[in-house]
């Protein structure tokens, strides 16, 4: 009797064993782009100069295209004005551009709305030759009807990442 359970636990135990697996190796190749941190930099403010507005407001453009200004009939633009001007530096890459639709002049009346306006909208790349790229903003201001004489500012947000 001793030899028989020997062997039916021979053959149970044999029915657990693993069978061999066929075992097959394939390649796949690996690549990475490391690119260097992108610098960004302000070289020029936006301004929109001197506004004198009449009772209907209106809106001023500044064109970062024909780096012009432009005013309704109804309103003059005086002084000086100028375009964001601001710099990227980093490898050379595509890099997106976005930000948000509009932003608000702040100061002693009613917030004035303003548009940033770039070639391309939110969302354009910029090529980054040499390693550095200056690029243009300008905006749509819309000045209120009855606009508070004084002074406003504000600030617009730019985002730059790497294509």
């Amino acid at each position: 009797m001793i030899g028989k359970w020997f062997w039916i636990s021979g053959a149970m135990a044999a029915a657990w064993l693993p069978c061999a697996a066929r075992a097959e190796t394939e390649t796949a190749d690996a690549t990475i782009t490391v690119y260097e941190d992108i610098q960004f930099s302000v070289l020029l403010d936006m301004d929109f100069g001197t506004i004198v507005s009449d009772t209907t407001g209106g809106t001023v453009n500044i064109d970062p295209v024909n780096n012009s200004r432009t005013c309704p009939a109804t309103m003059t633009c005086t002084g000086p004005f100028s375009l964001s001007q601001l710099q990227l530096s980093g490898s050379d890459a595509n890099v997106v551009v976005t930000y948000d639709s509009s932003f608000s002049l702040n100061g002693p009346g009613v917030p004035i709305l303003v548009e940033p306006q770039f070639p391309g909208g939110s969302g354009a790349v910029v090529q980054l030759t040499g390693g550095s790229a200056i690029f243009k903003f300008g905006a749509l201001v819309h000045i209120n009807p009855f606009q508070q004489p004084g002074a406003y500012n504000g600030i617009f947000l730019v985002d730059v990442s790497y294509q």
